[in-house]
């Protein structure tokens, strides 16, 4: 039983602490679970957003828009997907890398997971969000060429 106590405590320390964001919500669009990562990066404790709509927390996220990109979630079972190139971000979210400090938001993929419950229906998901924000940025910087050969080399 101890042994299955640590695996369940590791597996909740992992989920606050990954370098990325993870956010459970219901049909309803409740939050239900927020974590470190989105604490952090959004500057919204987990307290302040639980059993709020994602809309009521976030109003700059186009509600018929994402309603339509959840549906095949929760309807079909399957995972959603939202790519930095089409849509920057979700969630518009400060990222905290030195290197990336002039950006005024963090890039983001975002994957939307159905969540089933013991009786196998979903009634939730879960979202991923991943910071591109240094791929974005490699992707919109001008390489630097190779030095070509002249016939005369």
């Amino acid at each position: 039983m101890t042994e299955d106590f640590d695996q369940f405590h590791w597996m909740l320390d992992m989920v606050q602490h990954i370098d990325m964001g993870l956010i459970v919500l219901d049909k309803d669009f409740q939050i239900q679970m927020w974590n470190g990562f989105m604490v952090h990066h959004s500057g919204k404790h987990a307290k302040d957003v639980q059993n709020r709509t994602l809309f009521e927390v976030f109003p700059e996220i186009n509600e018929p828009w994402f309603r339509a990109k959840s549906q095949p979630v929760f309807e079909l079972r399957c995972r959603s997907f939202i790519v930095w190139q089409q849509r920057p971000y979700l969630f518009r979210c400060r990222h905290v890398r030195p290197i990336t400090g002039q950006l005024p938001f963090m890039y983001q993929n975002v994957t939307m997971h159905p969540m089933a419950n013991t009786r196998g229906e979903v009634n939730h998901m879960f979202i991923s969000i991943q910071d591109v924000t240094n791929e974005a940025l490699a992707s919109q910087t001008p390489r630097a060429t190779a030095p070509t050969r002249t016939a005369s080399s």
